[in-house]
């Protein structure tokens, strides 16, 4: 039988964060919250979660901290701490405490935050997630965890109160690594069949039955399933905005140029995500690039 008694720590209650942090709490344990933005934070709080009054103190009080934040610079300012920083989580950080930050982060930035909370006798998972809010929300997540498969183990019961698959991926970092590389195919896949669609209606044919095609053949994707009918309405309300791509493709970047490898189509496809950033569309939906390529087909796809 699973313990519920295990004091979590969640920090970072943005639009994925807290629905996974309710998820937790509705799960039975017992939940401990930081957010900068304290509103949310007291959201939770009515909810029946204590909150903290700053990381540390979180760490010093749970056992597990989870953090769900924007970037690598956000986890080394709320784990590492800065001169400006609240109190951070690695002063609350002793022997038995496990980290599981589940940010879209850098691989390297993810393996020297895990030395630092080992030095400190913890230890550390990178768990990032694929899916966006609706998923967070019923809790069907899929999660990709780098670090000790003990560790795993252990927070595993924590983790599946926000995702239905979890997958151990490899050592601390490898969680990052294999966020990355999906973020990668997402947005060329995104961008390549908002080309086509683009293409296709140029040369006459109706929007519906170019989706009704690609729906009905090999090339069926969770892309033309999922944003084909919203391209064609004009419905850019954003389960996974077009700036938070553009910021993910930057990390991709990153990280191939620390591993020396070239990614030209990566490169191509981030430039035309940060020419909607550009243009004011950062938080739209990452469909909205279909946009982008209307305007240089001087086509029309959408209906709206």
């Amino acid at each position: 039988m699973v313990s519920r008694n295990i004091p979590v720590g969640f920090i970072g209650l943005g639009n994925m964060g807290l629905p996974m942090a309710k998820n937790i709490l509705k799960a039975g344990y017992p939940l401990t919250v930081w957010n900068r933005t304290v509103e949310r934070a007291e959201h939770m709080a009515r909810l029946g979660a204590k909150v903290s009054s700053n990381p540390a103190q979180l760490a010093s009080e749970t056992s597990v901290i989870i953090t769900m934040l924007s970037g690598p610079s956000a986890v080394q300012e709320v784990v590492l701490g800065s001169a400006s920083s609240p109190p951070p989580v690695i002063d609350g950080i002793g022997p038995g405490k496990v980290l599981v930050d589940m940010t879209t982060n850098l691989p390297r930035v993810s393996k020297m935050v895990a030395d630092k909370i080992c030095e400190r006798g913890g230890d550390m998972l990178d768990a990032p997630v694929s899916g966006s809010v609706k998923p967070a929300t019923e809790g069907t997540l899929t999660i990709m965890v780098g670090g000790r498969r003990e560790t795993l183990d252990r927070v595993r019961p924590i983790l599946e109160t926000m995702g239905k698959k979890i997958f151990h991926v490899g050592g601390n970092g490898d969680g990052c690594s294999m966020k990355l590389a999906l973020n990668m195919h997402l947005g060329a896949l995104m961008a390549s069949f908002s080309e086509s669609f683009m293409f296709a209606v140029k040369a006459g044919l109706d929007p519906k039955v170019v989706l009704d095609v690609f729906n009905n053949t090999v090339l069926r994707t969770y892309i033309s399933e999922s944003k084909g009918q919203k391209i064609i309405d004009g419905d850019w309300s954003a389960a996974f905005s077009l700036g938070l791509m553009a910021k993910d493709l930057d990390l991709v970047s990153d990280t191939a140029r620390q591993m020396r490898i070239p990614i030209p189509i990566t490169s191509l496809v981030k430039e035309l995500y940060y020419a909607c950033v550009a243009n004011g569309k950062e938080n739209l939906d990452f469909s909205a690039v279909s946009t982008l390529l209307e305007q240089m087909g001087n086509v029309k796809i959408s209906t709206r």
